[in-house]
């Protein structure tokens, strides 16, 4: 109720802003005609002044004055022509309607409305999906030499799971950067890799250890080039390269997979970082009361999300999306997880840290929504603990 009420009125404003301008009209007054006559009399003093000191010949002072004269005239009469009364309140009503009517469309069809229903990633699909369309019809056509678009070409299709098409672009990239940049050397190996695993010691690899060479910090080149050395049997030089990945305080999801890894190979991994680190991040875990598991269902939505202390101050500070059915679940909020850019985790150190079902799966709280949450100060040093333990009356 509240963002349709605020809507409603920024279209108010909107219309207006447009509509009573015209619906009035000009003023009255003649403030326009007054200004251009005043305009013209200075204009007119500094000819006469030029004039006088010999700078302007009396030709070139008759010639100016007509053209004032003229530019005077074309003003008044285009000020008399001025549409009519009719026509102006025609134009207003007419603006009016299509600000109307093309607001509610225009937010339908670009609008953020779909995140609280699909979730962020759900409702950005079509528009990335769109985006990267257009680049590559750009690069396969006049842009075919733009190293950079290829390289985002490829990042993408990666992300999209496209990855036949993944290892066609950056092979573009490849070509035209020489096999001279790191990141490239490291996209195009994973590519690859995961278009298909067959390939990762023959093909991927040399790319991975070519990319540590020109860059030995890549986190890619780090990870890949690690699972290479475990393959052929130097479990030394994985561990090393796995220990300097963690040295770069990857996700704390990351973290537990590159740790076990560690583990695994015969090394000692780094201490697991509990509380928020380089980047703000909050590690929380996230629980249902005993008592109410039997009132849920798997399907229904679940809100996790960080507020400024006392749990005031507007939209949250980050915010994630998930079912009830994968409770217990350990959630990881960064400022990536902002829902208004600049507005994040990031300069503050006390939180109110809420995880809510929602019952209908909207965003806002309802009466039958269950809700825990817990005020959390990073200074504590404990990871958070949610329990959904309340329900809303």
């Amino acid at each position: 109720m509240i963002f349709t009420a605020v809507a409603l009125l920024m279209v108010l404003v909107a219309i207006a802003a447009v509509a009573l301008p015209l619906w009035r009209g000009p003023r009255s007054s003649g403030d326009g005609t007054e200004a251009a006559e005043a305009t013209h009399r200075l204009q007119l003093q500094e000819l006469e002044r030029d004039l006088a000191n010999g700078v302007l010949a009396e030709g070139d002072y008759a010639a100016a004055r007509r053209d004032m004269q003229d530019e005077l005239s074309s003003r008044e009469v285009a000020g008399q022509t001025a549409p009519g009364v009719g026509w102006r309140r025609a134009s207003a009503l007419a603006g009016a309607l299509f600000i109307l009517v093309a607001a509610p469309l225009l937010y339908w069809y670009y609008g953020s409305w779909r995140v609280g229903v699909e979730g962020v990633d759900a409702a950005s699909v079509p528009a990335v999906e769109e985006m990267v369309a257009d680049l590559s019809k750009r690069l396969h056509g006049e842009d075919a030499n733009d190293l950079q678009g290829w390289d985002m070409l490829g990042h993408a299709y990666v992300i999209m799971e496209r990855y036949p098409d993944a290892v066609d672009a950056y092979s573009h990239a490849y070509k035209l950067g020489g096999g001279s940049h790191p990141e490239i050397l490291a996209g195009y190996g994973e590519a690859l890799t995961l278009a298909n695993p067959d390939d990762f010691m023959d093909k991927a690899l040399p790319l991975f250890e070519k990319a540590l060479t020109l860059d030995p910090t890549n986190p890619q080149a780090l990870w890949y080039g690690g699972l290479g050395a475990l393959q052929r049997g130097d479990k030394t030089l994985a561990v090393s390269r796995w220990q300097a990945l963690l040295a770069q305080d990857p996700p704390a999801e990351y973290r537990d997979i590159i740790s076990k890894y560690i583990v695994e190979a015969g090394g000692k991994p780094e201490p697991k970082v509990a509380t928020i680190g380089t980047g703000a991040r909050i590690r929380i875990h996230v629980s249902l009361a005993p008592g109410l598991s039997g009132t849920v269902k798997p399907d229904e939505t679940l809100f996790i999300f960080a507020l400024p202390e006392g749990g005031a101050g507007g939209p949250p500070l980050a915010v994630r999306r998930f079912q009830a059915g994968d409770l217990p679940l350990d959630v990881t909020l960064t400022d990536q997880d902002a829902p208004i850019p600049g507005r994040n985790l990031s300069g503050r150190s006390s939180y109110t840290l809420v995880a809510r079902i929602s019952t209908s799966g909207s965003p806002e709280q309802r009466a039958g929504d269950l809700v825990g949450q817990v005020d959390w100060d990073k200074a504590s040093g404990k990871p958070p603990t949610i329990i959904i333990d309340t329900q809303i009356k």
